[in-house]
C-alpha cells in the first residue's frame, strides 16, 4: 500500500495559502478601520452617530473580498460551506482583535476623555429631544455603568462577531463552489 504524500502536501499548502488570505484580509480590514478612525478623530467627527457604519462597512468589505480571494485560490475545486465560512470568521476575529486593541489604546492614550465626551453627546441629544433634567441624569447614570472599557470591549466584540457571522454567511453563499 502506497500513500501519495505529494497530493496531501499540495492540499495542505492550498489550505494554508487560503488561510493566509483570510489572515491578510483580517489585518487589512483592521488597519483600514484604524486609519479611518484616526482620520475621523483628527477631523473631530469620531462621535458622529453615522460614523459607526463606516467601520461596519469596512468589516463587511474585508470579509466579502477576502472570501472572494479564498474562492479564487480554490477555483476548480469543491469549496465547502463550513470551510469558507470559517475563513470569514478568521477575518472577523483578526479584524476584531486589531480594532479592539486600537480602541483600548485610543481611550487610554490618544483620547482619554473619550467616554466623557460620548456621555456629553448623549446628554445633548437627550436634551434636544426635550427630556427633563431628571430623565437625562437617570439615563446618563445608567449609561455610565455600560461605559467602562471592559463592558465596551465585550459589547463591541459581540457586535463584531455577529456582523462578521452575517457577512461570512452572505459571502459563503455567494462564493461557495459545489464542483
Amino acid at each position: 500500500m502506497t500513500v501519495d504524500l505529494s497530493k496531501n502536501a499540495q492540499t495542505e499548502n492550498k489550505e494554508t495559502a487560503i488561510t493566509n488570505i483570510a489572515i491578510r484580509f483580517g489585518i487589512i480590514g483592521g488597519l483600514t478601520s484604524i486609519l479611518v478612525s484616526l482620520i475621523l478623530y483628527l477631523l473631530g467627527m469620531q462621535l458622529e452617530s453615522w460614523t459607526k457604519w463606516i467601520s461596519t462597512g469596512i468589516m463587511v468589505a474585508a470579509i466579502i473580498v477576502g472570501l472572494k480571494m479564498c474562492a479564487i485560490a480554490n477555483e476548480g475545486k469543491h469549496t465547502s460551506f463550513g470551510y469558507l465560512f470559517g475563513q470569514g470568521m478568521i477575518i472577523t476575529l483578526i479584524l476584531s482583535a486589531i480594532t479592539i486593541l486600537y480602541f483600548l489604546l485610543h481611550i487610554s492614550i490618544i483620547e482619554p476623555d473619550f467616554i466623557d465626551k460620548t456621555l456629553d453627546v448623549s446628554r445633548n441629544q437627550m436634551s434636544d429631544k426635550g427630556l427633563s433634567q431628571e430623565q437625562i441624569d437617570n439615563a446618563i447614570t445608567l449609561s455610565k455603568k455600560f461605559m467602562s472599557p471592559g463592558i465596551m470591549v465585550l459589547f463591541s466584540l459581540l457586535g463584531m462577531l455577529f456582523m462578521g457571522a452575517i457577512a461570512s454567511l452572505i459571502g459563503t453563499f455567494i462564493y461557495k463552489n459545489n464542483k
